[in-house]
């Protein structure tokens, strides 16, 4: 049975709507993974010795480190909301999964830049090369 054109436009306009929410969750993923990695990345809270009850004791009660974990349970969140959303894109639905893995590695570019502006870590050529193949991948891969 064919559609009308009025239904062709809700699915289109659905789908649209659904793009846009992905888009938002995506950038809520990104930010939070990013800046929970860099609250764990600060050198003065894991150059203790780690292997010492005491110290990972002292880590746990740490405020940064409570809130990363906690930004990475956003993070999990975001990752499932993301699949949810493009499960009811019906050109995406068959592999919403592994596209949601692929437009979650995103966060490896907002990692990359927040490790450099945050923690002063340098970004070399060939990083930032791969945050270019990764972005361009990821836009290959939504688009119809």
């Amino acid at each position: 049975m064919a559609l009308s054109s009025a239904n062709k436009f809700n699915v289109t306009s659905n789908a649209s709507k659904m793009i846009f929410l992905a888009f938002v969750l995506i950038i809520i993923h990104c930010l939070s993974t990013s800046i929970s990695i860099v609250l764990l990345g600060d050198k003065k809270l894991i150059s203790n010795n780690l292997f010492k009850p005491a110290n990972v004791l002292l880590l746990i009660i740490n405020w940064k480190f409570i809130l990363s974990m906690s930004l990475a349970v956003i993070s999990r969140i975001s990752f499932v909301l993301i699949n949810n959303t493009l499960l009811k894109i019906p050109y995406l639905a068959g592999t919403a999964t592994t596209i949601t893995v692929f437009v979650t590695m995103l966060s490896i570019v907002f990692i990359l830049l927040a490790n450099h502006f945050f923690l002063n870590e340098t970004l070399n050529l060939k990083q930032s090369f791969g945050a270019l193949v990764i972005l361009t991948g990821v836009f290959i891969i939504i688009s119809k």
